[in-house]
Protein backbone atom coordinates (compact mmCIF):
# COMPACT_ATOMS: atom_id res chain seq x y z
CA UNK A 1 0.00 0.00 0.00
CA UNK A 2 1.27 3.47 -0.86
CA UNK A 3 1.10 5.40 2.41
CA UNK A 4 1.72 8.69 0.61
CA UNK A 5 -1.25 8.56 -1.70
CA UNK A 6 -3.58 11.51 -1.04
CA UNK A 7 -6.61 9.59 -2.33
CA UNK A 8 -6.06 6.75 0.17
CA UNK A 9 -6.09 9.16 3.11
CA UNK A 10 -8.95 11.27 1.70
CA UNK A 11 -11.08 8.15 1.25
CA UNK A 12 -10.30 6.93 4.76
CA UNK A 13 -10.98 10.32 6.36
CA UNK A 14 -14.12 11.11 4.36
CA UNK A 15 -15.53 7.62 4.98
CA UNK A 16 -15.31 8.68 8.65
CA UNK A 17 -16.30 12.32 8.15
CA UNK A 18 -18.90 12.19 10.93
CA UNK A 19 -16.06 11.51 13.40
CA UNK A 20 -14.39 14.80 12.37
CA UNK A 21 -17.62 16.77 12.12
CA UNK A 22 -17.32 18.40 15.56
CA UNK A 23 -14.11 20.17 14.46
CA UNK A 24 -14.39 23.66 13.00
CA UNK A 25 -13.54 24.08 9.34
CA UNK A 26 -9.84 24.72 8.94
CA UNK A 27 -8.78 22.31 11.71
CA UNK A 28 -5.68 20.38 10.65
CA UNK A 29 -4.46 17.01 11.83
CA UNK A 30 -1.05 15.58 10.90
CA UNK A 31 -0.43 11.88 10.40
CA UNK A 32 3.25 11.32 11.19
CA UNK A 33 4.49 8.10 9.65
CA UNK A 34 7.71 6.36 10.73
CA UNK A 35 11.05 6.75 8.97
CA UNK A 36 10.09 9.66 6.73
CA UNK A 37 10.23 13.43 6.55
CA UNK A 38 6.89 13.47 4.74
CA UNK A 39 3.79 14.80 6.47
CA UNK A 40 0.22 13.86 5.77
CA UNK A 41 -2.04 16.74 6.80
CA UNK A 42 -5.82 16.34 6.91
CA UNK A 43 -7.81 19.58 6.82
CA UNK A 44 -11.46 19.66 7.81
CA UNK A 45 -13.88 21.55 5.58
CA UNK A 46 -17.12 20.45 3.93
CA UNK A 47 -15.01 17.35 3.33
CA UNK A 48 -11.57 16.30 4.50
CA UNK A 49 -8.78 17.39 2.15
CA UNK A 50 -5.30 15.94 2.31
CA UNK A 51 -1.92 17.46 1.56
CA UNK A 52 1.25 15.40 1.52
CA UNK A 53 4.65 17.03 1.41
CA UNK A 54 7.93 16.97 3.27
CA UNK A 55 8.05 18.64 6.65
CA UNK A 56 10.38 21.35 5.39
CA UNK A 57 7.71 22.64 2.98
CA UNK A 58 5.07 23.21 5.67
CA UNK A 59 4.94 26.30 7.83
CA UNK A 60 4.77 25.65 11.56
CA UNK A 61 2.35 24.92 13.02
CA UNK A 62 1.37 22.66 10.14
CA UNK A 63 -1.45 21.18 12.23
CA UNK A 64 -2.95 21.62 15.67
CA UNK A 65 -2.43 17.98 16.62
CA UNK A 66 -0.50 15.03 15.25
CA UNK A 67 -0.78 11.29 15.47
CA UNK A 68 2.57 9.47 15.42
CA UNK A 69 2.32 6.03 13.85
CA UNK A 70 4.68 3.09 14.32
CA UNK A 71 5.69 0.65 11.59
CA UNK A 72 2.85 -1.79 12.18
CA UNK A 73 -0.01 0.63 12.81
CA UNK A 74 -0.45 2.34 9.43
CA UNK A 75 -1.81 -0.72 7.62
CA UNK A 76 -4.11 -1.54 10.52
CA UNK A 77 -5.68 1.92 10.40
CA UNK A 78 -6.01 2.21 6.64
CA UNK A 79 -7.42 -1.31 6.29
CA UNK A 80 -10.23 -0.51 8.73
CA UNK A 81 -12.96 1.54 7.06
CA UNK A 82 -14.11 2.79 10.47
CA UNK A 83 -12.25 4.85 13.06
CA UNK A 84 -12.41 2.04 15.66
CA UNK A 85 -8.91 0.63 15.05
CA UNK A 86 -7.43 4.13 15.02
CA UNK A 87 -9.15 4.95 18.32
CA UNK A 88 -8.09 1.66 19.91
CA UNK A 89 -4.44 1.97 18.85
CA UNK A 90 -4.29 5.58 20.06
CA UNK A 91 -5.96 4.76 23.37
CA UNK A 92 -3.45 1.90 23.84
CA UNK A 93 -0.51 4.26 23.09
CA UNK A 94 0.41 2.29 19.94
CA UNK A 95 -0.20 5.54 18.05
CA UNK A 96 1.10 8.60 19.88
CA UNK A 97 -0.81 11.85 19.99
CA UNK A 98 0.74 15.29 20.37
CA UNK A 99 -0.28 18.91 20.24
CA UNK A 100 1.60 21.52 18.24
CA UNK A 101 -0.38 24.47 19.62
CA UNK A 102 -1.53 25.76 22.99
CA UNK A 103 -4.76 24.49 24.49
CA UNK A 104 -6.66 27.69 23.69
CA UNK A 105 -6.05 27.05 19.96
CA UNK A 106 -7.38 23.50 20.35
CA UNK A 107 -10.48 24.91 22.01
CA UNK A 108 -10.83 27.49 19.21
CA UNK A 109 -11.08 24.64 16.68
CA UNK A 110 -13.44 22.61 18.94
CA UNK A 111 -11.09 19.67 19.54
CA UNK A 112 -12.79 18.83 22.86
CA UNK A 113 -15.21 16.20 21.54
CA UNK A 114 -12.78 14.87 18.94
CA UNK A 115 -10.01 14.27 21.48
CA UNK A 116 -12.43 12.75 23.96
CA UNK A 117 -12.86 9.84 21.49
CA UNK A 118 -9.21 9.02 22.16
CA UNK A 119 -9.42 9.37 25.94
CA UNK A 120 -8.12 12.94 26.22
CA UNK A 121 -9.92 15.82 27.90
CA UNK A 122 -9.21 19.49 27.47
CA UNK A 123 -9.65 21.78 30.46
CA UNK A 124 -9.72 18.91 32.94
CA UNK A 125 -7.85 21.00 35.56
CA UNK A 126 -5.61 18.16 36.71
CA UNK A 127 -1.92 18.71 37.40
CA UNK A 128 -0.58 15.40 36.10
CA UNK A 129 0.04 16.65 32.56
CA UNK A 130 -1.86 13.66 31.13
CA UNK A 131 -4.77 15.64 29.72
Amino acid sequence: MNYFDEKTWETWANDNYEEFQSLKDGAKIAMLLPNTDNLIVLEKGSEISVKIDDRYSFEFPFAEIGFKFSEDTVDKVLNDKTLKTFQRLTSNDEIGIMSFVKEDKLLEYDYTNFLRKFGFDLKCNCSCGCC
